[in-house]
């Protein structure tokens, strides 16, 4: 497990504690803001089963956007696998939260990845 003291950088992509069944899933670290009280890192999540009934399969294996905690970040990631400099878009993801962020309607996860994701896909459950 990292530490609070990890610097993340852009394009890092990263293993983390992740669910049961989704061992190769890794997060990439798309984008990093520095505010007044905390450090919001923005996250890719890959190689995960999302239940989501409106796509085909009724599954996603990806997250576009999750903007998160640096602290939370630190303590859901167990080791740096690569550097990937060709970054998917994300701007779509982003623009909606931070439209709502700047209007005091958003914010950021604080718990852990692997409890996020779980929480997700089981509200993505209800929604059949």
């Amino acid at each position: 497990m990292a530490t609070a003291s990890v610097q993340f950088k852009v394009g890092q992509v990263w293993k983390y504690n992740n669910r049961p069944g989704e061992d190769s899933s890794t997060l990439t670290i798309l984008k990093t803001e520095k505010y007044e009280n905390d450090t919001i890192i923005h996250i890719r999540v890959d190689g995960i089963k999302l239940h989501n009934p409106s796509i085909a399969g009724g599954y996603s294996d990806f997250i576009g956007h999750l903007p998160f905690s640096q602290n939370t970040i630190s303590k859901s990631v167990t080791r740096l696998v690569e550097q990937n400099n060709n970054l998917p878009d994300f701007s779509e993801g982003y623009n909606q939260w931070k439209e709502a962020w700047d209007s005091g309607k958003g914010g950021y996860w604080t718990v852990d990845l692997k409890d996020a994701i779980e929480g997700m896909d089981s509200v993505m459950r209800q929604n059949k």
